[in-house]
C-alpha cells in the first residue's frame, strides 16, 4: 500500500498539450493544492511558464532547463543507457531534492530523463506515481527498432528498470490516465492494459467551462490573432507538421509540395493553408501572404476548437503525419461532422516517421475515425 505523505500534488509537463491535460485532471479531480514543473522541451517554454504562473491556478510553478540531456541519452549505447537511467539521482532537479511536501506526482513520460528521475524519487519514497496522456504515443508501441536484437532489448527493458516501447510499462508507474483507456484495455498484447484508467472529465466538457476558455485566451493571446485571421472564413485547411521537418534539406520545396497536396485534396487553390508546426521544431516555416499562414508553435491544436466555435467555421480540413490533435479534434467536432482528416502518405519522410504514421493509421481505424491518405 502506497503511503500518502505531504499534502501537495506535483505535475510535470513537457509540452503545451500536456499542460491542458494536467489542467483538466486538476480541474476534474478538484485537486488542491498543486504545483507544476515545466521542462524546456518546447518553443518559448520559459515564457509559457511565466504566463502559467500569472494565472494563479498553481501554488508554485517551476521551470527547469534540462538542456540537451535527452539528446545525449538517445545517442548512448544500450549498456551506457542502463547506467545513465540508474544514475537517476544525478538527473533530479535541485528543487526536488526534498519532496516531503508532496503526496503524489503526475508525469507525462517514463523515458524523459528528468521525469524518470522524479518517478524514481517518488517511487523510492513509496509515493504514488501516475502517468497521464502525452499524445497518441500512449496508445501504440513506440519502438522503431528494425534489428531483432534491439527489438528484444526494448521488450526486456522494463524488467531492467528501463523505459520500454509502451509508455507507463515501468513498475514505478501505478496507473496511466488516458482519454481513451478502452483502446488499450481491449488489446491483450498491451502490457499496460491493467494500469489504464479514464480522465476525471472529458475534453469537450473541460473546454466548455467559461473560466477555462478565458484562461486559455490569457495563456495564448495568439488565439485572438487567429480569430482575426479567420474572420469571414467558413472553411479552414490546417497542416500539422512534425519535428523531422528540421532535417529536410529543401524545406521551402517540401512546404510547396504540402500546399499542392492540400489544394488537390480540397479541390481549390485559392484558399490559404494554415501551418501548425510541431512544438519541438527548431526552424520556423516562412509565411506566404494569402497562401501560407503560420499558427503559433506552442499553441495546442486542440484549442482551434475554440476558434471554430467563436467564428462559426463550418469545416476544418486537417492534414497530418499522425498526431494526437486528430484524435482530440475528431472527438470535439464529431457531433456536427465538421472535420475532414487527411494523412500524408506520399510525401518524403524518414523510415521511423513512416512507421509511426502507419501505426497511427491503425489506431485511427480502431477509434473508428474516417480519414484519407494523400
Amino acid at each position: 500500500m502506497k503511503k500518502a505523505k505531504g499534502t501537495k500534488i506535483l505535475f510535470v509537463c513537457t509540452k503545451p498539450y500536456q499542460y491542458l491535460i494536467a489542467r483538466l485532471i486538476k480541474e476534474g479531480g478538484g485537486y488542491e493544492p498543486c504545483d507544476i514543473l515545466i521542462l524546456n522541451h518546447f518553443h518559448e517554454a520559459e515564457e509559457f511558464a511565466r504566463k502559467v504562473r500569472e494565472t494563479g491556478v498553481w501554488k508554485k510553478v517551476f521551470y527547469i532547463d534540462d538542456g540537451q540531456l535527452d539528446q545525449y541519452k538517445l545517442a548512448l549505447h544500450p549498456l551506457r543507457k542502463y547506467f545513465f537511467y540508474h544514475g537517476w539521482k544525478k538527473l533530479l532537479p535541485s528543487v526536488l531534492a526534498d519532496t516531503s511536501a508532496y503526496s503524489e506526482v503526475f508525469v507525462a513520460h517514463d523515458f524523459v530523463a528528468v521525469e524518470y528521475a522524479i518517478m524514481r524519487k517518488f517511487g523510492s519514497e513509496n509515493k504514488p506515481v501516475y502517468l497521464y496522456e502525452e499524445g497518441f504515443g500512449n496508445y501504440i508501441n513506440n519502438s522503431t527498432h528494425s534489428r531483432w536484437h534491439m527489438r528484444m532489448l526494448k521488450r526486456m527493458a522494463p524488467l531492467l528498470g528501463l523505459p520500454g516501447g509502451y509508455f507507463g510499462s515501468l513498475r514505478w508507474i501505478d496507473s496511466v490516465w488516458l482519454q481513451r483507456p478502452a483502446l488499450i484495455q481491449q488489446d491483450r498484447q498491451n502490457p499496460i492494459r491493467k494500469k489504464t484508467r479514464g480522465l476525471p472529465m472529458t475534453f469537450n466538457r473541460f473546454l466548455a467551462i467559461p473560466r477555462i476558455v478565458e484562461e486559455c485566451y490569457r495563456l495564448y493571446p495568439e488565439l485572438s490573432e487567429i480569430d482575426r485571421q479567420v474572420a469571414g472564413l467558413k472553411e479552414m485547411s490546417v497542416v500539422l507538421t512534425d519535428s523531422f521537418l528540421d532535417t529536410v534539406p529543401d524545406r521551402a520545396a517540401y512546404v510547396r509540395d504540402m500546399k499542392a497536396k492540400v489544394d488537390e485534396a480540397v479541390g481549390r487553390s485559392d484558399a490559404p493553408m494554415f501551418i501548425k508546426q510541431h512544438p519541438g521544431e527548431k526552424r520556423d516555416i516562412d509565411a506566404v501572404p494569402g497562401k501560407i499562414l503560420t499558427l503559433p508553435k506552442k499553441l495546442p491544436c486542440e484549442l482551434l476548437y475554440l476558434v471554430i466555435l467563436k467564428n462559426g467555421i463550418r469545416k476544418i480540413n486537417l492534414f497530418s503525419f499522425g498526431s494526437t490533435a486528430i484524435l482530440n479534434l475528431y472527438d470535439l467536432c464529431k457531433s456536427d461532422n465538421s472535420l475532414d482528416i487527411y494523412i500524408f502518405d506520399s510525401l518524403r519522410m524518414e523510415e521511423d516517421v513512416k512507421m509511426i504514421a502507419d501505426r497511427f493509421c491503425e489506431l485511427a481505424k480502431k477509434h473508428q475515425i474516417a480519414f484519407q491518405t494523400v
